[in-house]
């Protein structure tokens, strides 16, 4: 057959050819300038990116006519061997089927002969790390000190498996994956030299489904001209290889906006009748959601890999939902797609999936349902108590702080009407009764501080994170003294410089109103008198509201709420 498939047909010949993999070929480059070539080199990376290609172009650099040089002619009877993979001095063994220690024997005797006509003796064994054990140990004193113009040069995808004996005696390249963008630029240029039209957003998916290898891409585009010829459009590969569009994926979210479950519904009875693959569906689900989740945590769309008019897309819809809510439709995606891999009804999950994420209820955050808790059970306590009746007082009527407007309160709600005390002209006008009730220690304000903290973070969350630092050590009068780590001096002029906004949120906790002063504390009193409150788990702080109440109960009976950690 003298037909060539892509990836043989546009293989790289030169180092400057070799896409993705500059950090490598730059210094093979420098080397072979500076003529200092190692005795053994290995080549690790993911398959298709150029590990072989890189140890041919190096093997012709060394025993080119005009060699070494860095840019090989690829005329001489050395270079035209090398590329058809016929020459005397350059060997490329397989290590999955040459893994034993005979194998290893013969490579050795043949050692002895020197290279001819080339100037070096290049051994390429690919997939080294399937040698066995035995054959590795033979071949570590040969590496060490091999004879004169000896050249190893492994390659592998599981650098992992080889021993750290024979890494040792190597100089290891770590090959990357190759990015996408990369890729379809490179077979941009591939169709325009084959007179292959082709749509932007199918080498897209031919880059998804390369998954980074160079050499899988060209597999698939070759197999997709052979499908659909000179003219190639995304719908075509798609087709062939069964990749879902992202429309679809859209209308997955479409349907959790409008809480259409019999369009979810439907929506899986079309996908089953096509013929897709739950588990590819679920897979690009959780990719789709995880483009939503990076556009709407960084507001930007730059790291996402979709075509532009895709790109506009995310960027109308990231505000539709929360940080939370997608990482539980992720979590729904992956753990369905888990199940289905082990399941006979995949239908069936993948059915009960979609309508959980379309059913699913907006999050909220634990600190925000306990303050809820916390403010509908004061109001509960406030109205369950029963209303203060003033005692009789002792001293002049003059001197009491009292409202005449309570004393009538009290009048009407009596069983036996009494008449209301009589107020001196001369007394005092009402108080209310929060703060006339509320006297304020150090002890109660310590044991309420992180609730001051708490509500200055909502407020202003640079200068609560800044007052998180300090601690309340003494109260004098109406003057609080809070004191900082000699070390924390941006915290404390932050807090200095907002005063205003600390006093009011301490007026608004603790019902009575306080001048604070910042202090160091250079003596080291703060880490031995702190007494933090302790945080309870905020999983073990919902159990328990869970058990104690049940309003709570059974609300996450009712809709089955889940907590997120």
């Amino acid at each position: 057959m003298s037909y060539l498939v892509l990836a043989r047909k546009y293989r790289p010949m030169f180092f400057e050819d070799v896409v993705g993999q500059q950090h490598v070929t730059r210094t093979l480059q420098n080397a072979i300038q500076q003529k200092r070539i190692a005795n053994a080199y290995l080549f690790s990376g993911p398959r298709g990116v150029g590990k072989t290609t890189v140890a041919r172009v190096l093997a012709k650099a060394l025993n080119c006519e005009q060699g070494p040089t860095i840019s090989p002619c690829n005329k001489c009877s050395s270079c035209m061997e090398i590329n058809e993979s016929r020459s005397l001095d350059v060997f490329e063994i397989d290590g999955a089927s040459n893994r034993g220690i005979d194998e290893v024997r013969n490579l050795r005797e043949s050692l002895r002969y020197s290279p001819n006509p080339g100037k070096h003796r290049i051994y390429i064994i690919d997939e080294v790390h399937m040698l066995t054990n035995e054959a590795f140990n033979a071949l570590l004193k040969t590496l060490e000190e091999p004879p004169k113009n000896v050249l190893f040069v492994f390659a592998t995808t599981e650098s992992h498996k080889v021993p750290a004996t024979i890494l040792s005696r190597c100089q290891r390249f770590d090959f990357k994956r190759i990015t996408n963008q990369k890729i379809i630029e490179q077979l941009k240029q591939l169709c325009a030299s084959e007179g292959i039209e082709i749509e932007d957003e199918a080498l897209h998916h031919i880059t998804i489904k390369g998954d980074g290898s160079m050499r899988d891409s060209e597999s698939i585009l070759d197999q997709i001209i052979a499908y659909a010829g000179k003219t190639i459009t995304a719908q075509d590969v798609e087709s062939l290889l069964g990749i879902i569009n992202l429309e679809m994926f859209f209308r997955v979210t479409d349907l959790i906006g409008k809480g259409d479950v019999a369009g979810g519904v439907a929506l899986a009875s079309g996908i089953f009748i096509e013929g897709y693959d739950f588990n590819e569906f679920l897979l690009g689900l959780a990719d789709h959601f995880r483009n939503i989740l990076v556009c709407k945590s960084t507001q930007s769309t730059a790291s996402l890999d979709v075509t532009e008019e895709f790109t506009a897309r995310y960027t109308a819809i990231r505000d539709q939902f929360s940080v939370e809510d997608l990482l539980r439709l992720i979590k729904i995606s992956s753990d369905t797609e888990y199940l289905i891999r082990r399941s006979s009804n995949a239908r069936l999950h993948f059915e009960m999936a979609l309508i959980k994420m379309i059913n699913m209820n907006k999050s909220i955050s634990l600190s925000q349902l306990l303050e809820q808790f916390d403010d509908v059970k004061k109001k509960a306590d406030t109205v369950s108590q029963p209303k203060p009746v003033a005692a009789a007082p002792a001293q002049d009527i003059s001197t009491q702080n009292s409202a005449p407007r309570f004393l009538n309160k009290v009048k009407e709600s009596s069983a036996e009407p009494r008449p209301a005390p009589a107020l001196h002209d001369s007394a005092p006008l009402p108080v209310p009764e929060a703060t006339a009730a509320h006297s304020a220690d150090l002890a109660s304000i310590e044991s309420r501080w992180n609730e001051v903290v708490e509500r200055v973070k909502k407020q202003k969350i640079a200068v609560g994170t800044c007052l998180a630092e300090s601690w309340p050590t003494a109260l004098s009068g109406k003057i609080l003294e809070i004191s900082f780590d000699p070390h924390n001096n941006f915290q404390q002029s932050n807090v200095e410089r907002n005063k205003d906004v600390v006093q009011n949120i301490i007026a608004e906790t603790l019902g009575d109103a306080f001048k604070i002063r910042c202090v160091k504390d250079e003596k080291g009193i703060l880490k031995e008198t702190r007494k933090v409150a302790p945080v309870m788990d905020k999983k073990k702080q919902f159990e328990q509201l869970v058990n104690e109440n049940n309003m709570v109960k059974n609300i996450v009976d009712t809709f089955n709420t889940e907590l997120l950690d």
